[in-house]
């Protein structure tokens, strides 16, 4: 039994092999997963249209792979074999849904002493956001959590491993001088190697120049509290990302050339006159960018459940190449990690990314009853870059102008709908 690669979507002819799902020895069932293979599009799993037993792989992991290309042979008769020396697996492990292989018993090892969890400080741990909060919220110091991903970074996985029991502690080092290290090496591949592939084509390819402004978003910080407690009860998360979407949709529509995307074939700019905004979002593999497509025709909590949903399945790897498609603007947020204000890199061939940044309290002069008082408000800054080749200075600060106008008079939105 022979499987090729099928056909991944249209124009899309090949693929980088990311991960095996199985090993040779491997049963598997009609339809569980057999690998995932990334496109420029999205990580598509790929299922199997047989049930048996897995002989030989004929692609490795990192390798780019043709449509209709060779990928694996099989048993269909379904018994079980020993895998062939020169078909090592491809993977650690097998999925923990694979039916289980014949092996020969493991002689049985003596039993050691559990190593002593270390002291290692929370922070010098190499872990995504998300994975922190996990741990902050299971109430588990992530010192003491062994990882398992690339340089001992802790993942998910791990935080839910330790939480059950089943996970490892972090081995205290031995005090005194230790070996010097080898260096790491990592290949470059999977969503490493198509953000390295992306922003390399944005830097080489667009003019870049970000501008940044600084806005009172006190109201807004009060409109979405109250958001927030009315989404609680629908079973939605508020978060001020849906208020800023549609901010920058009202600013838009009075500033269309930074909806636009460049057709480097015909040498034209194009202006979209729908609203199709890339969110980036941070998973364990790296930054991914899905599209919340026709912002304008949704209200707050509509966006806010869509926004819920697609950080979910992009986390849980469930996106489509369609999650892909259209974007015209990108919204990139960093504000919930820290950080005064960043520059983005263009999610190119649009025209523009805007940064949303973290909201902090300060005290500021505002005029009140024609008199200059200190008060205390909540602040932000937004940054936004654009491709100079494209989009003027001036475009830029007029843009920036309207948006902060909408940001810091939420209300004025809802009117222009």
């Amino acid at each position: 039994m022979e499987f090729r690669l099928p056909e991944l979507g249209e124009g899309v002819n090949e693929g980088e092999l990311v991960k095996w799902r199985v090993k040779v020895g491997d049963a598997v069932k009609d339809d569980q997963p057999l690998c995932e293979i990334m496109t420029d599009k999205a990580t598509i799993e790929i299922p199997s249209p047989f049930s048996g037993v897995i002989t030989e792989l004929t692609a490795k992991e990192g390798e780019i792979v043709k449509v209709h290309q060779l990928m694996l042979k099989g048993d269909s008769k379904g018994g079980a074999v020993a895998p062939k020396v020169e078909s090592a697996p491809l993977t650690n492990s097998a999925p923990a849904h694979a039916a289980p292989v014949a092996k020969a018993p493991a002689p049985v090892a003596a039993p050691v002493a559990a190593p002593a969890p270390s002291k290692t400080n929370p922070a010098d741990v190499l872990a995504s956001p998300s994975t922190r909060r996990l741990a902050s919220e299971k109430g588990i110091d992530l010192g003491a959590v062994a990882g398992t991903g690339p340089n001992g970074r802790v993942l998910r996985d791990d935080i839910e491993g330790f939480k059950a029991g089943s996970g490892s502690v972090r081995v205290a080092r031995a005090k005194g001088p230790q070996p010097v290290a080898a260096d790491d090496r990592i290949p470059i591949r999977g969503m490493r190697k198509k953000i390295s592939e992306k922003m390399r084509q944005s830097k080489d390819k667009a003019a870049h120049f970000t501008y940044v402004e600084e806005a009172d978003v006190t109201s807004l910080v009060k409109l979405r509290t109250r958001a927030k407690t009315i989404g609680e009860k629908k079973g939605i998360k508020v978060s001020f990302l849906p208020f800023v979407m549609k901010a920058m949709v009202a600013a838009l529509r009075k500033h269309p050339r930074l909806n636009s995307v460049v057709d480097e074939a015909t040498n034209e700019i194009v202006t979209k006159h729908y609203y199709n905004i890339s969110l980036s979002v941070q998973t364990e593999d790296g930054l991914t960018v899905p599209v919340i497509k026709n912002v304008q025709d949704k209200g707050i909590y509509e966006l806010a459940k869509e926004i819920q949903e697609m950080v979910d399945r992009a986390r849980k790897k469930k996106l489509t190449m369609e999650d892909f498609q259209d974007s015209t603007i990108t919204l990139t947020n960093a504000g919930s990690i820290g950080g005064l204000f960043a520059t983005p890199i263009i999610n190119y061939p649009e025209v523009a990314i805007l940064g949303f940044n973290k909201i902090a309290r300060k005290p500021v002069v505002k005029v009140i009853n024609g008199a200059e008082k200190i008060v205390i408000r909540d602040w932000t800054y937004f940054s936004i870059s654009l491709d100079h080749r494209i989009v003027d200075g001036a475009d830029a600060a007029e843009f920036m102008k309207t948006f902060i106008d909408y940001i810091e008079n939420p209300a004025l939105i809802f009117m222009e709908e």
